[in-house]
């Protein structure tokens, strides 16, 4: 788990971290749907990531949670890319543990027999 984004790089801009960003954000409840999976990030960038989902992400909130954290993180993952164009982009091993723990989750529920 990332405790304190200072340790860290921001992912999309290589300068220190002063924030952390909850890739798949909060339930209709308020609280984060993933608690544990943050990217370091600098504030403006954190800003952005939060604007660029725009209104179209709320509605899937309460229809289906699975949904919302992989069309954040799939966002998230995109913005990266689109960023660091011609870079690579560098992330905590602790964010590659967590996304790789929700997608276990998601795909453990999405075979549940109903």
């Amino acid at each position: 788990m990332i405790a304190n984004a200072r340790d860290f790089e921001c992912a999309f801009t290589g300068q220190p971290a002063d924030e952390l960003h909850h890739p798949t954000g909060r339930n209709a409840a308020g609280r984060y749907l993933d608690p544990d999976f943050v990217l370091p990030t600098v504030r403006r960038q954190h800003n952005l990531e939060h604007q660029s989902w725009g209104p179209s992400y709320k509605e899937t909130v309460v229809d289906d949670p699975d949904v919302l954290r992989l069309r954040r993180t799939g966002h998230l993952l995109i913005r990266l890319g689109e960023h660091r164009t011609g870079a690579s982009v560098e992330l905590p091993a602790a964010f590659a543990v967590a996304l790789g723990l929700m997608l276990h989750q998601i795909a453990d529920r999405s075979g549940e027999v109903s």
